[in-house]
């Protein structure tokens, strides 16, 4: 456990305990743990993140007071967007490949077949998602004015099976001890807040309505119960669970890849105002260095 993530963590427990001691009943306190139970609230905590974009971004009224008739053409959505794209960058190359390629060293020893899988898996991934796209780019629905484009769809894919190995990452802990658990949960809630906000962009920029982002991003949230179930009924993260689960980081971090280079960055690029442009590139660079800090704090 990283030093500083370790001094966060006692503090919070120390704080924990005293609310216990002070305000919680004789009753409670003898309550039995039981991993699977707080594997299954874990990640509930950690779906719910996926409505708190609703705080932050601003409603339909007041874009409307500011001049904007649809959300896409927002200065402060579109710097969200930039801020999604480093995020989505950062959440790849700092964290999806390098855990991909850290399980494959633990698994070889040898010339590196695992890494070669891994990178055909992120291959795969990239060129599923653009057949996907070109294959339903023209998709709209009758009894919308707007078309939801295939990338918010495609991006709530992603985000699924991202949060399967959520709940994979979750559960594991919480079968070890309740520590490990709440260490587990409160990592993978810190990283995945921001990332959460990129995406609900994305969707508001793909013709989803604010409540209908909020839904389908709880929706996903079903894909970390899954999960966390199938850690639990594996009785923790065995080596043939992770021997068959090893493709989903790599693929995802290829769809992450197509949905950030290939359909949000070139709309962000078409930006003629200087100012604006230097926010955005801004707002991508912070994107990445946030995932770097989460992953400093807590994966190291």
């Amino acid at each position: 456990m990283n030093s500083t993530a370790g001094f966060f963590y006692d503090h919070i427990v120390m704080l924990y305990t005293h609310l216990v001691n002070q305000c919680v009943p004789e009753y409670f306190k003898d309550f039995e743990y039981t991993p699977w139970v707080f594997s299954l609230l874990g990640s509930v905590v950690i779906g719910l993140s996926g409505i708190l974009p609703l705080l932050i971004i601003p409603t339909d009224e007041k874009l409307n007071k500011q001049g904007y008739k649809d959300p896409g053409e927002s200065k402060f959505l579109r710097v969200l967007l930039s801020f999604a794209v480093g995020g989505l960058l950062g959440d790849v190359f700092l964290h999806l490949l390098p855990e991909a390629w850290k399980g494959d060293n633990e698994k070889s020893t040898s010339s590196g077949d695992y890494t070669l899988n891994s990178g055909l898996w992120v291959l795969s991934g990239i060129l599923i998602f653009t057949i996907v796209e070109k294959i339903f780019s023209g998709y709209t629905n009758a009894d919308e004015d707007q078309p939801k484009k295939v990338t918010g769809y495609l991006n709530l894919v992603a985000n699924s099976i991202d949060n399967f190995t959520h709940g994979l990452a979750v559960a594991g802990p919480f079968l070890v001890s309740f520590r490990h658990g709440v260490f587990a949960t409160f990592a993978i809630l810190l990283h995945e807040i921001p990332h959460e906000v990129g995406d609900f962009a994305i969707l508001l920029r793909s013709g989803f309505s604010r409540s209908d982002a909020a839904w389908d991003q709880l929706l996903t949230a079903s894909a970390g119960l899954l999960g966390a179930l199938v850690a639990i009924g594996g009785s923790g993260i065995t080596s043939a669970m992770e021997a068959r689960t090893s493709w989903i980081m790599p693929f995802t971090a290829g769809g992450f890849l197509h949905i950030a280079l290939v359909t949000v960055l070139p709309d962000l690029l078409q930006e003629n105002n200087r100012l604006e442009s230097i926010k955005q590139f801004l707002a991508l660079i912070a994107g990445i260095a946030v995932m770097a800090v989460m992953t400093i704090l807590f994966e190291h």
